[in-house]
This record gives C-alpha cells, structure tokens and sequence, in this order.
C-alpha cells in the first residue's frame, strides 16, 4: 500500500479518539527527578516559529507545485523490508484542485482532483478509475485513502494548514541547529507525535522544505520515509489541465478501490 502518511496518520487518531476509554490503570510511582527532566516534553520556540514560517509562506500561495525524489521501506514477502526509490510531481491550486505523478521503482501512478472528482490511472495495467471527490483537498486525502489507499507524498505541507497538522498531538519540537543541503542553508527541526517521528530542513531564505524525513513508531518496523524537495514554484498559473486525467485510449475502467491494487 502506498505510505500511511502525516495526514492519514492524523484521521487514525482522531478516529482513535472516539473509541470507549479504556478502564483506568493504577496510578503509576512517581518517577526520580532526574528521569522526569529526560522524558519531559520539549517545546522549542525557535523550531515553532520557523514551522509557522513555512506553513505562512504555503498558505499565502493560491498555487504551489513541486518535484521530489523519495525514499521509502516497504515490505518483502512479510519477512524484510526493502528501499525503493521514486520521483514525483505534486501540483496544487487551494483549495480543491490537486494532481500527482510518480514514476520509479513502484509502478507509474498518476492522480487528479479538480474539486468534484478524483481520478486515479496506473498505466502499467491499464487501470482508470474515477470518484465523487468531496470539495477540499484535506477531505479529498482522507476520502482517497479511505477508498483506495491512495495518499499524497509530502500530504503535510499540501493541507491547507500545515502548521495545524503538524502540530497536532505534538509531544515534542526543537531545532537542532542549521546546515547546508544541496547548497541551501538549512534550519534542522525534528518534531514528534505519539505515532511519528518528522524531522524537516527549512530553507532560510525561503523557509520552504529542502529535505525530510518520518519514521512510523506505530509499525513495529518502524519503517522511513524520505523526500527531498526539488523545483518548488508559488503561484505558478496553472491550466486547467493539470488537474485532469481524461480515460486514455485502450484503459480499462476499474472500480476506485481496485485501481491502486498493483501499484502499490
């Protein structure tokens, strides 16, 4: 399946959320002092700033796309996990219009959602598929994972408010210093939920992401996830074409849920 991303992440806890309370456990002993001041949550205010930094600069933009190359484990035969690589192209109009393409290691996949529909087409095996979409991008990623397993590369900084997504169930954030990345000079900050661990180097002049890295403490793999981020570009003009993925001759039309069934 394609990676259970920040977003997808986030609807299992809220999801988690409206489960029945578990009975309550016994009050735990008190911890030494020292270890309270080792597990005690850190909230930088520097890494804070420069997260709202960049989730200001996408927001402002009406358009935004980008290219990436990712790294991602996925598991073999259920016994080992293997590396695979690949590249994307993201496109973004807010608030109801998104695209992607990735080709690579995992087969070619292409996807659009112009605000009404969301069409999926893998041309490895000729599968075309389209659904009703709701009419937001963040409801669109929850909807096409939940029928599909279709969810986006980078979802947290396509949602219409990165810094919310990013920050919600935080237990941690601080920023571990700067550094220099493909000759950007970079801010390193590493933020943490009880699910995920995201790591993310901020451009300094233009606070966008450079590179960045998750890895899943929910899965007992704790797989990895990596992307670094290529040809950002704000407020392009965008045809109307780029959020459209007409049935290609010879396709075969498949219900949505099954399209992602061989590319994954």
């Amino acid at each position: 399946m394609l990676l259970v991303t920040w977003a997808a992440a986030l609807l299992f806890t809220a999801l988690a959320d409206t489960a029945p309370p578990a009975p309550p456990a016994p009050p735990p002993a008190a911890p030494a002092a020292a270890d309270a001041a080792t597990t005690a949550p850190v909230k930088d205010e520097r890494a804070l700033v420069l997260l709202r930094k960049m989730s200001d600069r996408l927001q402002r933009a009406k358009s935004f796309t980008f290219r990436a190359r990712t790294t991602r484990e996925v598991l073999v035969d259920n016994r080992v996990q293997a590396t695979v690589f690949n590249d994307v192209r993201v496109a973004v109009q807010r608030p109801d219009k998104a695209a992607l393409t990735r080709t690579g290691d995992l087969p070619e996949f292409r996807f659009a959602y112009d605000g009404k529909e969301m069409t999926a087409y893998a041309p490895a095996n000729g599968h075309w598929a389209t659904s009703a979409a709701p009419s937001t991008i963040d409801a669109m990623l929850f909807a096409a994972y939940e029928q599909a397993n279709v969810s986006f590369p980078a979802d947290e900084v396509v949602v219409a408010d990165p810094f919310a997504a990013m920050t919600k169930g935080l237990t941690n954030i601080f920023l571990v210093g700067q550094t220099t990345i493909a000759g950007h000079k970079s801010d390193h900050v590493v933020l943490a939920n009880p699910n995920l661990e995201l790591q993310l180097w901020l451009d300094v002049k233009t606070a966008l992401p450079v590179e960045e890295a998750i890895v899943y403490l929910d899965d007992p793999r704790k797989p990895r996830f990596y992307i670094e981020y290529l040809d950002w570009r704000l407020d392009p003009k965008l045809p109307v074409s780029t959020f459209a993925l007409p049935k290609p001759p010879g396709a075969t039309v498949v219900d949505f849920r099954a399209v992602t069934s061989m590319v994954q």
